[in-house]
């Protein structure tokens, strides 16, 4: 499965959605529909789970797939998800710290380099 998820700031906090199915929070991202590109889809569920707009400034592959970094524009309706910034990764994680951490460090070490 191709899937792609975004770290969006606004300042120096990155948004994470709450997923009740897996209690706990994430990124906000997930599955690259068939005929769509891995940015689209990153922006479409940022959408769709956070009910804001994601403005890309930089992407990198993963393993299956892509994760963006970009900042957070405004509000487009409301999100599937609760949506919440952090300065720092919560405790309560959908998924293990270790695949979280290396990545925020690459997307903040990214904002610096674009000078955000």
């Amino acid at each position: 499965m191709r899937t792609a998820y975004c770290i969006a700031f606004q300042g120096d906090r990155f948004l994470m959605v709450y997923n009740p199915k897996r209690a706990g929070w994430e990124m906000p991202g997930g599955k690259v529909e068939e005929g769509e590109d891995y940015i689209d889809a990153a922006i479409r569920e940022f959408r769709e789970e956070s009910g804001m707009d994601v403005i890309i400034v930089s992407g990198r592959e993963t393993d299956d797939g892509m994760v963006f970094c970009g900042e957070v524009g405004g509000t487009v309706g409301r999100g599937e998800m609760e949506a919440r910034f952090f300065d720092e990764l919560p405790e309560r994680l959908a998924f293990p710290l270790c695949e979280y951490a290396p990545l925020i460090a690459w997307a903040r070490k990214a904002r610096r380099d674009r000078g955000a």
